[in-house]
């Protein structure tokens, strides 16, 4: 959230506080803000610290994988994470695809704007792909969601006179983009979203020109 400053202040500090070297942030206004925690922290001391006290001592201490063990999530919790990620993929690849537009501050489904790029395009459409893969929920299911976000995606882009609808044909090149990056993920490099990106681009920019 880049227009949340004073927030981003207080939370960022918490990872140099916890040992790490740098905190991954959404902008050069974040990196600057950022960069006044190293002021306050003493990094070295507290990585000195942690190595001393002997707190990680091993791969396992340091990564436990968030594995859902067999449990039944309700169908609220799935519509929520479903609906979420659908819409933070269309909201990015719309502007990626139809106007090139790689990294920028995009309205997450409750209106709030967030500084989105590839990497979080890659998080949700994998999160969707590894759900239909395991059967969590169907592509009919995602489909239907994607359809649903797709307006109201339109709605948040309304004053952008750039903007091309992806509703109520659900047939742009940006929706078929949103699509495959979901249904076809399982097939991307390390889930890798570039491939979609850039094919879906090139076809956007041959459209435009042969208009």
């Amino acid at each position: 959230m880049p227009d949340l400053m004073s927030k981003m202040v207080n939370e960022k500090i918490t990872h140099p506080q916890s040992g790490a070297n740098c905190a991954w942030v959404p902008s050069p206004t974040a990196a600057t803000l950022h960069a006044i925690h190293y002021h306050f922290v003493n990094v070295n001391s507290i990585q000195n610290n942690i190595s001393n006290l002997g707190l990680r001592n091993s791969l396992t201490d340091l990564l436990t994988l968030p594995l859902l063990n067999r449990k039944n999530l309700s169908d609220d919790e799935i519509t929520s994470e479903i609906e979420n990620n659908a819409q933070g993929i269309l909201g990015y690849v719309v502007r990626w695809v139809d106007q090139g537009i790689g990294c920028s501050k995009v309205p997450d489904i409750n209106n709030v704007g967030l500084m989105e790029d590839r990497a979080t395009c890659r998080i949700s459409s994998q999160a969707l792909a590894n759900w239909i893969k395991h059967e969590i929920v169907s592509k009919e299911i995602v489909i239907d969601v994607l359809k649903k976000m797709a307006v109201i995606v339109d709605k948040q882009n309304l004053n952008d006179p750039h903007y091309t609808p992806m509703s109520p044909s659900f047939n742009t090149i940006a929706f078929e983009a949103a699509k495959e990056l979901v249904f076809d993920g399982l097939n991307q490099p390390s889930g890798y979203t570039e491939p979609i990106h850039h094919k879906k681009r090139r076809e956007v920019k041959i459209s435009n020109k042969d208009k």
